[in-house]
């Protein structure tokens, strides 16, 4: 372990399709309420020391929720009487928001605090460009009292843990038409150093290389009060193999909905959520590993609470789902 460089990989989950905002800053305040999220990952039950991840994410607009008039028209947002007016062409809005993440695997711990800052431009043709940055700490942590070794009280692993602080960035763009949307992003854009040294002199090297968030996503309205989105995602991390999600979700009323999902050659999974009001909503996702790992593990769940303040157009699930 010691004197070796090892790259460090941020979080990965499912339901980052329903919360976007996780790893692109430019959806913050891209609509005109408040939007809280908090979620839960359990990665690859069964397996000792795997990954367990949790965040709390808030965003909003600035000054643009005030403008929009409060609606009794129906609450779903497939509707075009439920939605808030379009902004003029070449009218400017920003929003501002923050993130917390703490993340867990073995002995290693990363613990994330951002605040993030968006502008969005409505463009000619009905398109919406926003473009999005986050500044924050990332925190690392490694516990040694956290690793068993054949000998108790082995003199060569060092006792208690190191600490290490380290300024954390963000950058990301998002484009709006209609039903159609499509990010991408970049968490950690230069290369970041976590070497440490032991209290016996060894030093460890570690580091957060950039990671890239491609994704884009189509609504496609089948019926009157149904809807198929399929979405795509592609992450890519140093010379680690590209990453490739595909998601199918079915969503019905605004109100339902449920899909399945596959990442190569690593899992497949499906998930299911639905909006209990305006200002509440609920989603969980399952993976079923396909790597070896399926000898010793029943799978990940991951569960999602959605909170809306400020939601004067009633809006129970945006077109997207986010």
């Amino acid at each position: 372990m010691f004197g070796q460089a090892k790259a460090q990989q941020l979080p990965q989950g499912s339901l980052y399709t329903l919360n976007p905002f996780v790893v692109n800053p430019a959806l913050s305040g891209a609509y005109d309420f408040a939007d809280v999220r908090l979620s839960y990952r359990r990665q690859w039950m069964g397996l000792d020391d795997a990954p367990n991840t949790a965040y709390l994410t808030a965003h909003t607009p600035i000054g643009y929720g005030d403008k929009v008039p409060r609606t009794t028209n129906t609450p779903r947002y497939a509707s075009r009487s439920g939605l808030p007016p379009t902004p003029p062409q070449g009218s400017w809005r920003f929003g501002a928001g923050a993130l917390l993440l703490a993340d867990r695997t073995g002995p290693t711990e990363r613990n994330i605090a951002q605040l993030t800052g968006a502008a969005h431009l409505s463009l000619a043709g009905g398109w919406q460009l926003s473009g999005g940055i986050g500044a924050g700490i990332l925190q690392y942590n490694f516990r040694f009292d956290r690793i068993t070794t054949a000998t108790p009280s082995d003199p060569i692993l060092p006792d208690g843990r190191v600490s290490v602080l380290r300024p954390y960035f963000s950058a990301g763009l998002l484009v709006r038409k209609g039903n159609f949307w499509g990010g991408l992003s970049v968490l950690s854009p230069v290369s970041m150093s976590l070497a440490y040294a032991t209290a016996g002199g060894s030093e460890v090297s570690n580091q957060v290389l950039p990671h890239y968030y491609l994704t884009a996503a189509y609504r496609l309205n089948i019926a009157e009060d149904w809807a198929l989105i399929p979405q795509v995602w592609v992450k890519s991390v140093g010379k680690a193999p590209v990453s490739v999600d595909g998601q199918l979700r079915l969503q019905y009323a605004d109100r339902i909905w449920g899909g399945v999902q596959y990442r190569a050659s690593d899992s497949f999974g499906a998930l299911l959520g639905m909006a209990l009001s305006p200002s509440f909503t609920l989603s969980y996702a399952y993976e079923y590993p396909l790597s070896a790992i399926s000898s010793v593990s029943s799978g990940s769940h991951e569960i999602l609470l959605g909170f809306r303040f400020n939601n004067r157009s009633a809006i129970y699930c945006p077109p997207m789902g986010w």
